[in-house]
């Protein structure tokens, strides 16, 4: 299978475009760092992995979804597995985030998913092989996480959408794919403005054990995989608990886990 991951530069993105480079699937991996996609492929070709080429752009640009499509048929021919990983949003109340910021959280997590999905996959039905969407949601596409509204209602959308276009896609050669991650050693976190506190670190995944649960249940096309019985457990609760009770056990959760910091997301 040929596979096209976006926000493959670090963490979860780049752990799966690893898991499936050693395990022979070509890889095509993009996002806006393109010396840390180079060093990847590097890295791959000295461990003697499938061929991981690299195409640095800004995937919620005008225009990049259609330009990644265009760069995957050029190196593949035939793409058989889009994972749409790229994501952020500042932890931080509606009312302290930026404008710039806003836009930036809707357009990658909700558009930018919306669009590739609607671009490849035409062309996945087109030929007719055996493929897969997967669409990287999180926990909070269950949970209402406190401090990312825009975020939190974002990836509900994601879960919402995805299963519905796995229910349009059920007859057909492309199984549609949910990957809801929870709380990751990656520099998501940083980014984000969050500081983790040990008790919350101590439990929380590494890019490279998702990477190592997700890879076969991609491969399987499960509908829905969560890493991990923890984060089974947030989103069953989300999913049973009244909206009210559960923003406040995620509110209590967060409050024992991390602390607020600055955010270094670029403007």
């Amino acid at each position: 299978m040929n596979v096209v991951i976006t926000g493959a530069s670090a963490g979860i993105g780049r752990a799966l475009a690893a898991a499936f480079a050693r395990e022979g699937h070509p890889v095509l991996a993009a996002a806006r760092r393109g010396e840390r996609l180079r060093s990847l492929s590097k890295e791959m070709a000295e461990a003697g992995a499938a061929p991981v080429a690299c195409l640095a752009l800004d995937i919620a640009a005008q225009g990049a979804p259609e330009a990644l499509l265009a760069e995957a048929v050029r190196v593949f021919g035939k793409v058989h597995v889009l994972v749409n990983n790229a994501g952020m949003s500042p932890y931080q109340e509606f009312r302290e985030l930026s404008c710039t910021h806003l836009r930036q959280s809707i357009g990658l997590n909700v558009l930018a998913i919306t669009e590739l999905c609607h671009f490849f996959l035409p062309h996945m039905l087109a030929h007719g092989e055996p493929s897969r969407l997967v669409n990287v949601g999180s926990v909070g596409s269950y949970a209402p996480l406190p401090k990312f509204s825009v975020y939190t209602g974002g990836k509900h959308y994601v879960r919402v959408f995805t299963n519905l276009l796995r229910r349009e896609c059920r007859a057909t050669n492309v199984r549609v794919c949910g990957l809801y991650p929870g709380g990751t050693l990656t520099e998501f976190p940083k980014l984000a403005g969050q500081k983790p506190k040990k008790i919350a670190a101590a439990g929380m995944h590494t890019p490279e054990q998702v990477a190592a649960i997700a890879y076969p249940a991609i491969l399987a096309g499960k509908r829905v995989i969560i890493p991990g019985i923890a984060n089974q457990l947030a989103a069953l609760a989300g999913k049973v608990l009244p909206f009210p009770l559960a923003i406040r056990l995620m509110e209590f959760i967060y409050d024992m886990s991390v602390e607020q910091v600055e955010t270094t997301y670029p403007e």
